[in-house]
């Protein structure tokens, strides 16, 4: 299976409007089409406060971008635990119908007080995925109801997926139990931001030994992942442009604990040194000949999908731009 690649984008700031994102993002976008990016795709992140990156409503902001593309949208991750399955049925089969049939549905469980926050116990919360999947799956292929372990459903939804079976679904998470949900219940596995090469792989080879257990080819598995990603001519350029803004990011994730090393003084680096420690590991930062070698080690490890996380922080959208076009006249070709 050839690499693909697209865009993760964030959405979510607390000095602009989402719809001002957009406008910001329109030339991205399009310069991503032009190359023949694959998707498009942006994260959930509810917050108590505005903030930087994911927004609440992902599946709202990908309806307003299908018409401006012809790539597929995808969400990197919606979190199961703020969504009934019967809304998360109706929304996603009215999106791909919106869509022409182009919606990817990445799918995580985050943080234990985000399941806490929306009334749903921390505990089984793997079990209430497990239902919210197979819930999914029965409504969109016209089931009348869903009956699960912890989750019930009454009735069909009546619109449906315009995908037969609905949407992809890609499955995040760190643990073995992961993996086996993806197995289970999806088409494919689908890595963080924050989740290091190393683990990614592990991550990927659990996925793929959970289909072979499941009597299904491991061969056509789909693993993707998000990586902080920018691209320009020289070393000095890129590092200009990168560092601030990705290392200011790999320390929020690092201060969460998030798949990230867990380090008492991690408070005390400044995002430079955050950069340095992270970026071999966790980012696609560099010149075109220095992120394709990164590439081909994701490659030849089994990644099949590369999303790019453009934009994080205040990076201009003219380094968007310049990276999309980079990857895509000298970086691409070589995986297609």
């Amino acid at each position: 299976m050839s690499l693909t690649f697209g865009l993760v984008l964030d959405f979510a700031t607390p000095t602009r409007t989402i719809h001002e994102q957009m406008d910001r993002y329109r030339e991205v976008i399009a310069t991503a089409d032009r190359y023949g990016f694959d998707s498009v795709t942006t994260g959930e992140g509810p917050s108590l406060r505005p903030q930087w990156g994911h927004t609440p409503a992902p599946l709202l902001v990908l309806a307003a971008l299908a018409p401006v593309t012809r790539m597929r949208l995808g969400t990197v991750v919606t979190l199961l635990p703020t969504w009934h399955p019967l809304k998360l049925a109706y929304e996603t089969a009215v999106l791909d119908q919106i869509s022409g049939g182009r919606l990817i549905l990445g799918v995580g469980l985050g943080r234990p007080e985000l399941a806490r926050r929306y009334g749903i116990d921390a505990e089984p919360v793997g079990q209430y995925a497990d239902d919210v999947l197979a819930a999914l799956r029965a409504l969109w292929s016209g089931k009348d109801g869903f009956v699960g372990k912890g989750v019930s459903v009454e009735g069909g939804i009546g619109v449906y997926p315009v995908q037969p079976g609905g949407p992809p679904i890609w499955v995040g998470g760190s643990v073995q139990r992961s993996a086996e949900r993806a197995a289970e219940w999806g088409d494919g596995y689908i890595g963080s931001t924050s989740q290091s090469f190393d683990h990614l792989v592990q991550m990927g080879e659990r996925y793929r030994a959970a289909l072979a257990a499941r009597g299904k080819d491991p061969a056509s598995a789909v693993v993707a992942t998000n990586r902080l990603t920018v691209v320009a001519e020289t070393e000095k350029e890129v590092r200009d442009a990168a560092v601030g803004p990705v290392g200011e990011v790999l320390g929020v994730y690092a201060r969460l604990g998030a798949q990230m090393p867990r380090d008492p003084t991690i408070g005390s680096k400044t995002t430079a040194e955050l950069f340095d420690e992270f970026d071999e590991s966790r980012c696609l930062v560099g010149t075109p000949e220095q992120v394709a070698e990164r590439l081909r080690r994701y490659e030849k490890a089994g990644v099949t999908h590369i999303m790019a996380r453009l934009c994080p922080q205040e990076i201009a959208p003219e380094h968007a731009v310049r990276t999309v076009e980079l990857l895509g006249r000298r970086v691409l070709p070589e995986f297609r």
